[in-house]
């Protein structure tokens, strides 16, 4: 607010001094005495402030119409009077102006209509009307004269205005557009016209000869319109710049000969009052006609570049149609659009965000040397919630400032981060679709985004909405293409899979039946012999001895192993283990097994040994699944080995699981048969020399995954294995029951 204050402050004394300065230099120039100026370039000056920099300037009018007046010598009430019609007829001035929306550039014949009559002409007549009503009142003037001084004091500020304002106002808002892209010939036809305007108006105008010459000056009618060739080659061939530079021009060669007395008015008219309001009215019908014309060109020539830009938008337009229409291959046609768009509005910037199902990201961009890339960016979902809340409201997001608009926050941190002066972006919909956005972004400055910017963008983002979607119908059908196909294979697969697991079923039927076959015959073969021995015996009763007995106790036990094993692996399949999980320790029940196992290691000649510390944490597993387990490992080791054998049990803690292993110096397994020994009779389909079905292994992995665990093996031929598998400590078991 306190630089407001100042700056409002410093506006008014640049106004106050110029007004001053400038019509104290009228004054003295022409040596008016107290009478009126035919050209006022104090109200100019007025106008101009009042328009540019607001009301308050208006004070900076009232004190320097007011100080002028005093140093003129004129008393405080004809001060007043003046100072008052001078402000009022410059606010009076600015708001017509304002309200019929002029603009400074004066590149239309509505401008120039609004700054004659709006401007000039009506403001004048409030200055005017006061000044006189003020100084008839005080008898400074006879109301014999009032209407001649209201004219001159009319015309005076007419011809300031028209003369000073245009002038200012290009200077202060469009002094570069004249040095812009000008061709070298263009500054010397400028100086040329310039310079004949000069010295013709410095003859008919400013001359001042012998008394002979003037009598000749004198019968010559309508020699003061010889400059308006001159003028109308300015305003034709330079516009506004010509037009403004040439009436300034003009107006001060009239003020010099009406300083010299000389010039076909004071020749032509006695009367120095009247032939002042002749040029007055000569002055400003020179300076409205050339104006006018000037702006006549403008149109001409915005009236050509718009039919030029129209074809050009037809043309952009039709190539990016054809482009979309004729390619299916998305990314080289969204790169091609956002080069063209780039190319022909001029921007920085432009980049296309597609809406894909891994996620919005930028695919298409095109950009200026120095500006950062955001190809590929991934932009965050809060943004394009604001987005799309955006374009529910509008089909646009336009922001010729990006520091003057108010909008959403994220939307807002996306300019500011980014730098963006001015932004345009455009929603790519199509069947109620969002499919992403078209954007253009502009660093160095505002910029104003016009109708037919927006209305082509919005032509291409139809035609770019059209491609990406005519991409993804292509894809999909593709995809279905592909599915199909996949799907006819897969079929395909699976019918070959199927026959050859039906083979492979067969063969494993063949080769279980002769495992069970061989198996149960080895036991009963076993037994058959034993039970012949006795019956070949003398004598009707026969003592069986412990030994033998054990022995037959031993294989009845192992046929209905072998049986319960067949029957519970079979309908594994359908229904899983039920376990009967208790709390113990590892490390006792092991050494409580061992024993039961020792006599059957005794007869093989291996050494079983029990490495498990005794300080492990105990463990909820089903005691008699878990003794399977040891069992049916130990066994598969003392039989698929030679005598001598060395075993090791050995257990650690590994975080929540203790990790279990039953380690042995046998003949070892390779590779392939590691891979396949957990698998369901498995032993005899690799390895057909060896005994047993395989279905001890098979079973351990069903016992230890039904507890959670996993189990494997590592092993070395002729070397050694080790076969390896973990079980829940029992407040991890506890944890994952409840």
């Amino acid at each position: 607010m306190t630089t407001r204050i100042q700056q409002d402050r410093v506006r008014i004394a640049l106004v106050t001094v110029a007004y001053v300065v400038i019509g104290w230099l009228g004054y003295r120039l022409l040596d008016l005495g107290a009478r009126p100026s035919p050209i006022w370039m104090s109200a100019g000056i007025a106008l101009a402030g009042v328009y540019l920099w607001g009301n308050r300037v208006v004070l900076g009018v009232f004190a320097g119409d007011f100080l002028l007046s005093v140093v003129l010598g004129k008393n405080i009430e004809v001060a007043v009077f003046s100072a008052v019609g001078s402000a009022l007829a410059a606010l009076f001035g600015a708001k017509l102006l304002r309200y019929g929306k002029f603009s400074p550039a004066l590149g239309r014949i509505h401008d120039v209509i609004l700054l004659v009559f709006l401007g000039a002409l009506l403001p004048a007549m409030v200055n005017a009307s006061i000044d006189v009503l003020g100084r008839a009142w005080m008898s400074q003037w006879t109301w014999r004269t009032f209407g001649q001084y209201w004219a001159i004091i009319w015309l005076g500020d007419v011809t300031g205005v028209l003369m000073i304002t245009p002038i200012l106002l290009r200077s202060l808002y469009h002094r570069r557009h004249f040095w812009k892209d000008q061709e070298p010939h263009r500054f010397l036809e400028a100086f040329f016209c310039m310079s004949l305007l000069f010295v013709v108006g410095w003859v008919v105008l400013g001359a001042k000869g012998s008394s002979d010459r003037l009598d000749q000056w004198s019968v010559v009618g309508y020699l003061e319109y010889l400059p308006f060739p001159f003028v109308a080659w300015a305003a034709l061939r330079f516009q506004t710049w010509g037009a403004v530079s040439a009436n300034f021009a003009i107006s001060a060669l009239a003020l010099i000969g009406l300083a010299r007395k000389a010039g076909p008015f004071i020749l032509q008219t006695p009367d120095v009052t009247r032939a002042a309001i002749v040029l007055q009215i000569f002055l400003a019908i020179v300076m409205a006609t050339s104006l006018f014309l000037s702006a006549a060109i403008v149109d001409r020539q915005r009236i050509d570049r718009a039919l030029t830009e129209t074809l050009e938008r037809e043309h952009l337009l039709t190539q990016v149609a054809l482009r979309v229409h004729q390619s299916l291959d998305l990314d080289h046609v969204l790169h091609t659009i956002v080069e063209e768009i780039r190319d022909f509005l001029n921007v920085e910037q432009v980049y296309i965000g597609h809406c894909q199902e891994d996620g919005a990201r930028v695919v298409a961009e095109s950009r200026g040397s120095g500006i950062f890339s955001l190809m590929g960016w991934v932009p965050e979902p809060e943004l394009l919630g604001e987005l799309g809340q955006l374009f529910k409201r509008s089909n646009a997001i336009i922001a010729d400032n990006t520091a003057k608009v108010q909008t959403l926050p994220y939307l807002m941190g996306y300019y500011e981060h980014l730098g963006v002066q001015s932004s345009l972006v455009l929603p790519l919909s199509a069947n109620n679709e969002q499919l992403g956005a078209l954007v253009l972004h502009q660093y160095s400055a505002p910029r104003h985004w016009q109708k037919g910017e927006v209305k082509l963008l919005e032509q291409l983002a139809t035609q770019v909405s059209i491609a990406i979607y005519q991409a993804r119908l292509y894809r999909q059908v593709r995809a279905l293409n592909n599915n199909l196909e996949r799907q006819v294979e897969e079929r395909t697969l699976e019918i070959r899979q199927k026959v050859k697991e039906n083979e492979r079923l067969y063969e494993m039927k063949t080769v279980f039946l002769q495992a069970v076959a061989h198996d149960l015959r080895t036991s009963l073969m076993g037994l058959v012999m034993l039970l012949k021995n006795l019956q070949h015996r003398s004598g009707d009763c026969i003592t069986l001895s412990k030994p033998i007995l054990d022995r037959l106790v031993q294989s009845g036990d192992r046929q209905l192993t072998l049986i319960d094993a067949l029957a519970e692996n079979h309908f594994a399949e359908q229904r899983p283990l039920q376990l009967n999980r208790q709390t113990f320790s590892l490390s006792e029940r092991v050494d409580t097994w061992i024993e039961d196992w020792r006599s059957e290691c005794q007869r093989s000649g291996a050494k079983l040994i029990n490495l498990i510390p005794e300080d492990l944490p105990p463990i909820s597993a089903d005691a008699n699944h878990i003794y399977q387990v040891f069992r049916n490992l130990i066994e598969n080791a003392l039989k698929h080995n030679p005598p001598g054998l060395q075993l090791a049990i050995d257990a650690r803690l590994d975080r929540d699981w203790i990790y279990c292993s039953v380690s042995d110096n046998g003949v070892g397994m390779d590779e392939e048969q590691c891979q396949h020994l957990f698998g369901l009779y498995v032993r005899n389909l690799h390895n057909q020399h060896l005994t047993g079905i395989g279905l001890g292994s098979y079973q351990c992995r069903q016992i230890i995954e039904a507890h959670g665990g996993t189990i494997g093996v590592k092993s070395t031929p002729d070397v050694g294995s080790r076969i390896w598998f973990t079980l829940p400590i029992a407040s991890v078991a506890a944890g994952v029951n409840a």
